[in-house]
């Protein structure tokens, strides 16, 4: 009997997938498109920069709004993976897509599409995407101290008008060094990072409270609801009024 190997596809979705959970680990990047999703207990979307480790029994559902489209490589439970990898992904499933891991998602993508990815290269780009991602779940928890302070103040101040400038003295850093270490460490730019903060901020708001979109955008730092809808639109696929009015 031969053992369960990796598997790679291209899918689509359509609309508000139900819950459920599979029985084996699967990994969802994106390539056109996002979808809101909730993965356990965490809540978070499958975007340009983010995608999603799905730990095997975990119960997940999400919701996608237009064209949409995504790699999705499923691995048997018992496939080697160290038990520290799958224990950072069940706590903090969302994982940020570097330049790199964007590249070879969109390669795996165009190859799928044209029916030339079989055989050998699947297997060759399976094992590229898995190994990527684990690297990723591995170097969880490694952030140097400078980078951990300015990870802590977006966190705190995201709502304020953070510069790299400000972000970096508080590292004890030169903006261009702070910059490249920040993107080295954690796969984002320290812009990316704060607009991620605030679009997840803002998706709460969303949800959970009656407010504006326009008292939104105030609130989680941007100028005024069109920067916001701008923000939403290039890194959600979809705009703030379209993610209220799918809650209804």
């Amino acid at each position: 009997m031969h053992a369960p190997r990796m598997s790679l596809s291209l899918r689509s979705y359509r609309g508000r997938d139900r819950a459920h959970a599979h029985d084996f680990h699967q990994i969802v990047l994106p390539v056109v498109g996002a979808m809101e999703s909730r993965v356990g207990d965490a809540v978070g979307a499958i975007t340009s920069s983010s995608g999603a480790f799905i730990v095997s029994g975990t119960s997940h559902e999400g919701n996608v709004l237009g064209e949409n489209r995504f790699v999705v490589l499923e691995v048997p439970r018992v496939a080697f993976l160290p038990e520290s990898i799958v224990a950072r992904a069940s706590a903090a499933p969302f994982f940020p897509i570097d330049e790199s891991l964007d590249h070879l998602a969109r390669y795996v993508s165009s190859e799928a599409s044209a029916g030339t990815l079989g055989g050998g290269r699947a297997r060759h780009a399976t094992s590229l995407l898995a190994d990527s991602i684990a690297r990723k779940f591995s170097a969880r928890g490694r952030h140097a101290e400078p980078i951990l302070r300015a990870l802590a103040i977006i966190e705190e101040r995201y709502a304020e008008p953070l510069t790299v400038a400000e972000l970096a003295r508080a590292a004890g850093m030169g903006v261009s060094r702070f910059h490249e270490r920040f993107r080295c460490e954690t796969g984002h730019t320290p812009a990316e990072r704060l607009a991620t903060i605030r679009l997840d901020r803002a998706e709460d708001l969303l949800r959970e409270s009656r407010l504006s979109i326009a008292e939104i955008a105030l609130a989680v730092g941007f100028s005024d609801q069109s920067a916001l809808t701008r923000s939403f639109r290039r890194r959600r696929g979809t705009t703030p009024a379209a993610l209220r009015w799918s809650l209804q």
